[in-house]
């Protein structure tokens, strides 16, 4: 009998827990606490937030997507980036898409009219004006290339902690350096978790913990069909003439992207031979900074940059970005309530695409929170949509990377 007094002492307990302090915990955070919702607490393993895989992105936050629903998701984040405080502000400088080939400017001709008639503002652009641009381009290697004025970029970690702060103003707690071990469920139903300090009851809990968020689910029997990817870039020293409203430029023909960082430049590029990380087979400590700095596949990012950014070839190497991307093999987020459990809710599968995505998983978290319904159609993010497939690790594993290595390939319309 003593024992259960003194566990019911230490039980804790909130209405909707979310584990996971990155951009899409902090962002689900915000958007429940918008929506009226009291009683939110988060959970972050690391002693800051937004310590893993957010601050390693790129923050690229471009309109041109394949399924409505992404274009319609990347609106809301320029939206709601351009009413964060100014030191976390969107630059709204555009996107510069750039072909090599003819090929390629057929498949932008296409995007362009698609865009157009989404409501999108895209445009054929000019040599000259993408001289003006991106003044270090050598114009002659570029057979031509389109403009998004609307488009921008973020730095993911100060926009990862606006919305903590917005959430925080709302009400939302916040824990840190909190390690969640599993989960309590019954008849089908969560309970809350278990962390190493002890159990929290919790009647909703959300799921936003990127990579590990496979892992997590793995707890309570449920199986995702996401394989975690390396994705590497990097930042120049100082750079003098890059002008303000450089940019972001894709090279997609040679699956790279560059935009201006801290008076240099930062950029990436999906390999072709994708290095795919089994995250299970890593010690419990592991973390994002454990990735060996790229130095190899970052030379091979520069070389395939050079000839259009000749500039690149003398530039020092001031910082290693190392990130974990997770892809499902059709390029989709996994989102929305677990089978079988009900108020349990899991998102992963960001597919490069967490920073400008985040605005519009964290609304649709929180409706379905809320609501039990995230407010459209999101079919193509259910958990069930690769049905026993999902369990086929080498198959699972061979079509996220393929997915990975062809992300600025042209696909058939």
């Amino acid at each position: 009998m003593h024992n259960h007094f003194t566990f019911e002492a230490m039980a804790q307990q909130t209405e909707i827990l979310i584990v996971g302090g990155g951009i899409w915990g902090l962002s689900t955070a915000y958007h429940l606490a918008k929506f009226g919702q009291k009683d939110i607490l988060v959970l972050e393993r690391n002693e800051a937030l937004a310590a893993e895989t957010t601050p390693q992105a790129a923050g690229l936050v471009g309109q041109i997507r394949s399924s409505v629903t992404m274009l319609r998701a990347v609106r809301y984040a320029l939206e709601l980036f351009s009413q964060f405080p100014k030191e976390t502000s969107l630059r709204q400088t555009g996107s510069l898409m750039v072909a090599l080939t003819p090929e390629r400017m057929e498949a932008y001709t296409r995007q362009i009219e698609k865009a157009n008639l989404n409501g999108i503002e895209a445009d054929y652009v000019s040599h000259t004006e993408m001289a003006h641009l991106a003044p270090a381009m050598d114009i002659t290697k570029i057979e031509g290339g389109y403009f998004v004025p609307n488009d921008g970029y973020v730095d993911p970690e100060q926009c990862a902690l606006a919305y903590a702060a917005a959430a925080k103003d709302l009400g939302v707690q916040i824990r840190l350096n909190t390690l969640v071990i599993g989960f309590r469920q019954r008849n089908g139903e969560i309970l809350g978790v278990e962390t190493e300090e002890g159990f929290i009851a919790s009647n909703h809990v959300v799921i936003t913990a990127g990579p590990w968020g496979a892992a997590l689910a793995k707890e309570v029997g449920i199986t995702t069909a996401v394989q975690p990817i390396r994705h590497q870039r990097v930042r120049t020293g100082p750079t003098p003439g890059i002008p303000d409203n450089h940019p972001v430029v894709r090279v997609t023909d040679v699956s790279c992207y560059l935009r201006p960082e801290k008076d240099g430049y930062l950029y990436g590029y999906f390999e072709p031979e994708p290095v795919s990380i089994d995250l299970e087979a890593m010690p419990a400590d592991f973390r994002t900074g454990d990735i060996k700095p790229p130095v190899e596949v970052m030379a091979d990012a520069q070389k395939r940059l050079t000839p259009i950014f000749p500039i690149l070839k003398n530039l020092d190497i001031a910082e290693y970005k190392r990130g974990i991307t997770t892809f499902a093999p059709d390029g989709a987020y996994m989102i929305g309530p677990v089978p079988e459990i009900d108020r349990l809710y899991l998102a992963i599968g960001c597919a490069a695409l967490g920073i400008a995505g985040s605005a519009a998983v964290g609304r649709w978290l929180a409706k379905w929170v809320i609501d039990g319904d995230p407010g459209e159609d999101l079919d193509i993010f259910s958990h069930q949509r690769f049905g026993t497939q999902a369990a086929d690790q080498e198959w699972l594993r061979r079509e996220s990377e393929q997915f990975y290595a062809n992300y600025y390939g042209i696909r058939p319309e």
